[in-house]
């Protein structure tokens, strides 16, 4: 697929329009293994800090308030999508799209979300189509333990849209990167293959093949753009994979290889580096505009 969807989005600020509408709070649970959030709290200071932005408004030269807001928006294939925005403090910012692990939600990017916002990156966490808050298509529910490969080759929608929500907040589009989680990383390793527009991407976990999605292939599609790889050394067949996407790839690219077993986003809580060192890799190939 070429060429980018604009996706329908529910109000200009999703955070309070939605929320007042439908009567409901912005989704507070994360999956067992990261705990539980306040969602009272957190709609709270997403209130606020939206109508703080309102008020300020969009054009260019006023003043950019840091904020962080539940929002939905429709696929192209009408998906209902779930995500977490994070906007920092400046213009025109650098965009990363957050794509998470099979079984996993948006939330599981939470800690390194709010440190990309720190560094001045404004950022998008979604639920994939089948999870957490994105169980919807046109008045239908979707569970992702139902899906066949070919309902999980049709989730790069759900990067598209993302991708497009994010440079309609204001997003740079001249430096869009993608992250990616385990079956995540291999879906934006496809997308990235057909979409030039992604300038840079970094997979935790991928493989060669999760729910069909093969990974060789969309690389060398990919080209020679950068690419960050991130395993660990008891993770057997993430780590061979990254061992041999590494030796192919036809471009700039790195890999990381950590202590331990942890998966996906996994490897962000254990490891005292890895944050820090995707930082300063996006840092030094995109920068954060």
């Amino acid at each position: 697929m070429s060429g980018s969807y604009t996706p329908t989005v529910e109000g200009r600020h999703i955070a309070v329009p939605f929320v007042v509408a439908a009567g409901v709070s912005p989704r507070g649970t994360r999956s067992a293994e990261h705990g539980t959030r306040s969602p009272t709290s957190f709609f709270l200071l997403s209130t606020a800090l939206t109508l703080i932005v309102a008020a300020c408004g969009s054009d260019a030269g006023t003043s950019v308030i840091s904020s962080q807001e539940e929002v939905f928006f429709v696929t192209e294939d009408g998906v209902r999508i779930a995500a977490t925005l994070r906007v920092p403090e400046r213009s025109r910012p650098g965009g990363v799209l957050l794509v998470h692990a099979l079984g996993a939600d948006h939330h599981s990017w939470d800690l390194f979300a709010a440190r990309l916002q720190q560094r001045g990156y404004m950022s998008l966490a979604i639920d994939l189509r089948g999870h957490g808050g994105s169980t919807r298509k046109d008045g239908a529910s979707l569970v992702f333990e139902q899906f066949s490969a070919g309902d999980w080759a049709v989730a790069v929608n759900d990067l598209d849209a993302g991708k497009s929500y994010l440079i309609q907040r204001g997003a740079d589009a001249r430096s869009f990167s993608l992250v990616g989680a385990s079956l995540g990383a291999n879906l934006a390793l496809r997308y990235a293959a057909t979409h030039e527009d992604v300038q840079a991407l970094v997979l935790l976990s991928p493989g060669l093949e999760y729910k069909g999605i093969r990974a060789e292939p969309a690389l060398a599609d990919y080209g020679k753009r950068p690419l960050l790889l991130l395993t660990t050394e008891g993770d057997s067949y993430s780590a061979s994979t990254c061992t041999r996407l590494k030796a192919k790839a036809p471009g700039f690219s790195e890999l990381r290889e950590y202590p331990g077993a942890a998966h996906g986003t996994d490897i962000l809580d254990v490891s005292t580096n890895a944050i820090e060192q995707i930082l300063q890799w996006l840092d030094a190939v995109v920068g954060r505009t």
